[in-house]
């Protein structure tokens, strides 16, 4: 089972409450060794491909178009959940008027016309290459299908994974436990026996309710993982 978290954000919270991750993500330097495991789960935006700077990118130019504030920080703290549900959250913690599917529309436009520049973080690529076919293999992503589907093709990694779990396939989102549950329903292994790979506290969080140990990635890095 996955370590204990202290404080559980709720979808209304998880913006404004990251900060209060930082002493978690500290905790999670501890060392673990991969060969334990049943599956490994991979968010994809911001843990195996470099992607986030797209994502806020994209938020930044909506902002300037529906004339909200942005903060690089609040957004990324957000990555992992849907456009739409992050539309919702920038107009109840603004206070401003906000149509959720007019603002995802512009935010996924502008993201989609710089998808190509998307790569993947070498370290991790090192790593699902290590272990593909030795370890069954999943993405749970908040991304739509379409766009995770793109970022995979274009990076290559497709042929690595066969199981890949989008924002579509999903009511609950993360931090809600539901993505990555049924990535390890699709793999036929055991939540207790996967190891999560994310980079922001909701991913974490999701994992945790999952039942799953998780890996925090930093820039690229998988934190404490040994052969």
């Amino acid at each position: 089972m996955g370590a204990s978290v202290s404080h559980q954000l709720g979808d209304g919270e998880a913006g404004s409450h990251w900060l209060e991750w930082v002493p978690f993500f500290q905790r999670l330097t501890r060392t673990m060794t991969l060969s334990g495991f049943q599956g490994l789960v991979f968010d994809l935006d911001g843990t195996l491909v470099d992607s986030m700077p797209l994502h806020l990118a994209a938020w930044e130019h909506t902002a300037r178009e529906f004339g909200f504030r942005f903060d690089a920080d609040w957004f990324y703290e957000l990555g992992g959940m849907p456009s739409r549900k992050i539309a919702l959250l920038v107009a109840q913690e603004q206070q401003i008027p906000l149509d959720p599917l007019e603002v995802t529309r512009c935010k996924t436009a502008h993201y989609v016309a710089n998808l190509h520049k998307a790569t993947v973080f070498p370290a991790m690529q090192a790593l699902v290459e290590r272990y593909h076919g030795v370890i069954p293999m999943g993405i749970g992503t908040g991304s739509p299908r379409v766009n995770a589907e793109a970022v995979l093709r274009n990076t290559g990694l497709d042929r690595y994974f066969s199981v890949v779990v989008t924002a579509d396939d999903v009511e609950l989102h993360k931090p809600n436990p539901d993505t990555f549950l049924l990535v390890a329903s699709k793999l036929g292994v055991e939540p207790s026996g996967c190891l999560v790979f994310e980079d922001t506290g909701i991913g974490v969080q999701a994992g945790e309710a999952a039942g799953m140990q998780t890996c925090m990635v930093k820039e690229g890095q998988p934190v404490g993982i040994t052969a």
